[in-house]
C-alpha cells in the first residue's frame, strides 16, 4: 500500500469515526442514531452520557471505532477510490478550518 493511500484511508476513517462518535452530522443523523442507542446529548448535540454496553462502549471511543472505520474505508477503497478521497477531503477541510479559526 502506498503512503498516499494510507493517509487517505486514515483521514477518511477518522472522519467516519468522528461522525459516529460525537458529531451531529448532516440533518443530525448521527446524533439521532446515538439517541436511538440511549445516548444523552447536550443541547449542542455533544454526547454526555453513554449507556453501558458493548456497542455503545465501542462507539463512544474514536480511537476504538477508528480501527473498524479504517478497515471499512480500506474495503471501500477496493470498490471506489473516489468515495474514500471525498471523505478524506472532508477531513482535510475540517483540519484547515480548525487551524484557520482555532
Amino acid at each position: 500500500m502506498q503512503l498516499i493511500e494510507a493517509i487517505l484511508i486514515g483521514a477518511a476513517g477518522w472522519r467516519i469515526s468522528a461522525l459516529i462518535s460525537y458529531e451531529k452530522g448532516p440533518l443530525d443523523i448521527f446524533m439521532r442514531f446515538r439517541k436511538a442507542l440511549g445516548v444523552e446529548h447536550k443541547s449542542t448535540g455533544e454526547p454526555i452520557a453513554w449507556p453501558d454496553g458493548v456497542i455503545t462502549n465501542m462507539l463512544s471511543c474514536v480511537w476504538c471505532l477508528g480501527l473498524y472505520a479504517a478497515a471499512a474505508m480500506w474495503g471501500l477503497w477496493q470498490v471506489s477510490e473516489a468515495a474514500v478521497v471525498v471523505i478524506a477531503a472532508s477531513s482535510i477541510l475540517i483540519a484547515a478550518e480548525k487551524w484557520n479559526h482555532g
